[in-house]
């Protein structure tokens, strides 16, 4: 019998299954603050890359306790020390609550700092104890790309001198690949405790917000404590910031005239206003 043979050709295959692929995992909140921070790092590298009187500094972000006193960033001479050497090295750090006014705001802060550190680098006095910053701070921080503010209060002005500065145009464009980075590193923001206070000492509320000697804040209240209890003020007077419509405040006039207290909106100080009697 003649047997006759028979090819089994199978069917071709079927496209491939697809198997469902979970999304990447999302960032925690520690690497976004790390990334950030990473960020504030590369932008420090950049000013000093540009400006070689900028000292090598450790950039930190923390939060700046007491919001009121509107401390966007700081920076501290000699607070940090090698394990190995007595090299010492300078400390600046962008207050978390800063965030929420974006990148380029932040970037000012960052060069605000940087021309504090540039000339305690040349050695030169540009902030007083009471955080005003003078003519030597203007000269450095115009060189660095910062602008001054405008319509600044006059008040504020014979109070703090040059402090009020924002990122110049030039400085913006200059930066603009540090700031994009910065900004795509901000995924969080913290909010401000309006109404909270650093204590110093003992938990001494109502202390100010500057370190030791030597230290200067970008907007800081710099008010020491006398040591005195102060009979409270209860002659409250209301207090507007300037968002639309504006929050308001009530609040004792020495009060507002020792603090300034912020707005987390629209990061502007409280004052009294025609609108708000």
């Amino acid at each position: 019998m003649t047997t006759e043979a028979v090819a089994l050709i199978p069917e071709p295959a079927g496209p491939p299954t697809l198997e469902a692929v979970p999304d990447l995992p999302v960032a925690t909140v520690a690497e976004i603050a790390a990334g950030i921070t990473a960020a504030l790092v590369t932008g420090w590298n950049a000013i000093r890359a540009r400006h070689s009187d900028v000292p090598e500094a450790v950039i930190s972000m923390a939060t700046g306790g007491r919001a009121s006193a509107v401390e966007l960033a700081h920076f501290a001479p000699r607070r940090w020390r090698l394990r190995d050497g007595d090299t010492e090295h300078h400390e600046v750090f962008v207050t978390a609550e800063s965030l929420s006014g974006g990148a380029p705001k932040v970037f000012g802060h960052l060069l605000h700092e940087a021309a504090h550190a540039a000339n305690e680098h040349n050695g030169v006095d540009d902030c007083s104890a009471s955080q005003y910053h003078n003519k030597d701070f203007r000269t450095k921080a115009e060189e660095l790309g910062l602008v001054q503010r405008p319509n600044i209060d006059a008040k504020w002005k014979k109070k703090y001198g040059s402090a009020g500065t924002e990122l110049g145009e030039e400085a913006a464009k200059t930066y603009a690949d540090e700031i994009a980075a910065l900004d795509a590193a901000i995924h969080a923001t913290r909010r401000p405790d309006i109404f909270a206070t650093r204590s110093r000492g003992g938990g001494n509320k109502g202390g100010t917000t500057g370190g030791a000697d030597g230290d200067t804040d970008a907007g800081a209240d710099g008010g020491a404590p006398t040591g005195k209890k102060e009979k409270e003020d209860r002659n409250y007077v209301k207090a507007t910031c300037e968002c639309t419509p504006p929050a308001v405040i009530r609040v004792s006039p020495k009060t507002l005239e020792r603090r300034s207290i912020m707005c987390g909106e629209c990061v502007s100080e409280f004052e009294v206003r025609e609108s708000a009697e």
